[in-house]
């Protein structure tokens, strides 16, 4: 989990996006006003910590390049089996390791776990990454920062005391582990959206359903009520106010959007995505990969 911006930008996008990507606004690169009005950090805490699972679905596929191509009741749809399958995988590992700290159950996968202050060589903000074959990478700064503003007054309150980002971020990474042992059984994997060019179809993966599931597959394992899709503006809020302002004005502006949407359009049209197989019980590869004894 971290900052989207890298994976594409707009000089390959450019001109192909409406033609590939349909009408959706690219959103790959942090954006907002250079002097925008600064809210406080506890109502902006307040405010996304009271919102429920589904109102984070117009701000997850505005990350995805394919969102152009979906439309409400396809996201809608989409967002609830990537929860699904998050859940149905923490729970899988709650049994199975008998543990629902990320840590214990990164050690049983046999991940390399690493805290870090921050990336070498890297002029971008990252949280945490997960690096093939199987580690993953915490880094304190980011930490340090997000504890720190956990302590002013109201920001706890509002967070709750389940709260705890260096899990929260091992935990998300953690699914990304099991996504690759697993990338022939696992839904995030298998799904695939059917795109026509003309007389010409690309199934294609969407990567925002990987990032939907592990947030689900973090909430599960630390029993949070709200998504954890929250820490995406805590911690840029942590390194620049600004930046967290904005982002926060993006959440809060997609729920104006709903609302209106409810108001325009009524009951939402059936979804005609074409789903891969429908979440299964995990039962695939949950060991420690071999690969390292080669």
């Amino acid at each position: 989990m971290g900052n989207p911006s890298g994976r594409w930008t707009d000089a390959i996008i450019g001109s192909m996006k409406e033609a590939l990507f349909g009408d959706a606004e690219y959103s790959g690169s942090d954006k907002g006003p250079a002097n925008v009005a600064i809210s406080p950090i506890e109502e902006v805490m307040r405010d996304i910590c009271a919102l429920g699972w589904g109102a984070w679905r117009d701000y997850a596929f505005a990350r995805e390049p394919l969102n152009g191509r979906l439309d409400d009741a396809q996201r809608a749809e989409l967002m609830e089996r990537a929860r699904e399958c998050g859940e149905d995988w923490a729970r899988r590992c709650e049994r199975d390791f008998d543990s629902s700290s990320p840590l214990e159950i990164a050690e049983r996968l046999g991940a390399i776990v690493t805290f870090a202050e921050r990336p070498h060589g890297q002029d971008r903000v990252t949280f945490a990454e997960f690096t093939e074959p199987d580690e993953i990478y915490v880094y304190t700064d980011a930490m340090d920062k997000a504890e720190a503003l956990l302590g002013a007054p109201g920001v706890r309150e509002a967070a709750g005391p389940r709260m705890r980002p260096r899990e929260l971020l091992v935990a998300h990474e953690v699914f990304h582990l099991i996504e690759l042992r697993n990338a022939r059984a696992i839904w995030t994997q298998a799904y695939r959206l059917d795109i026509r060019f003309g007389p010409f179809h690309n199934p294609s993966r969407l990567v925002v359903l990987g990032e939907i599931a592990a947030m689900s597959f973090a909430r599960t394992l630390a029993s949070l009520d709200y998504s954890p899709y929250v820490l995406d503006v805590l911690l840029t809020y942590a390194y620049s106010p600004a930046a967290g302002t904005t982002l926060y004005n993006e959440v809060m502006g997609y729920q104006q959007h709903d609302r209106n949407a409810l108001h325009d359009k009524g009951d939402a049209a059936a979804p005609t995505t074409e789903a891969g197989p429908r979440n299964r019980s995990p039962d695939a590869c949950l060991q420690p990969s071999r690969c390292r004894e080669e």
